[in-house]
């Protein structure tokens, strides 16, 4: 649990130390949004399909799968946004890309090495497509609420 307090602090740090962010207002609804998949991803993939199995026998294992889930990928996914839609340069897109593709595997795997989930039908290349799809679906969105409040006036 303690792995997961570290991964769960770095990435909020990370977001935080960015020299140029999003408004406050589209931060927050994007972490609406982000929970609301990643806790319907994680129901309708563990629970409803059997893909996976959570531990839930063990509570410090439990509270990992908490943390990882509310807090880490949210805040992965967060950064990404953040970066992606505040930065012009192609480079810098590509590398968070990189970097938000890649920090999720890690943590998900991190997630079956610790025995957090055990796989039940679930494969690599299945993470690999919900990592690309919910990193689409949260840069929409992040698009769309900056558009919202820049046309509401909400940003100055």
């Amino acid at each position: 649990m303690v792995l997961y307090f570290f991964f769960a602090w770095f990435c909020i740090h990370t977001l935080t130390g960015l020299p140029n962010k999003l408004p406050l207002v589209v931060n927050c609804l994007l972490f609406m949004v982000i929970e609301v998949v990643l806790t319907n991803k994680l129901t309708i993939l563990g629970f409803n399909l059997k893909l996976f199995q959570i531990n839930s026998q063990s509570i410090p294992h439990f509270l990992s799968m908490i943390l990882h889930n509310d807090f880490t990928i949210t805040f992965v996914l967060m950064t990404f946004v953040n970066v992606f839609l505040t930065t012009s340069r192609a480079g810098v897109r590509w590398a968070i890309s990189l970097y938000a593709f890649l920090a999720q595997l890690f943590l998900g795997s991190t997630l079956r090495w610790n025995h957090v989930l055990d796989n039940r039908g679930w494969t690599l290349g299945m993470e690999s497509v919900m990592i690309v799809c919910v990193m689409v679906y949260a840069l929409l969105l992040g698009y769309l609420f900056q558009r919202m409040t820049s046309k509401e006036g909400w940003t100055r």
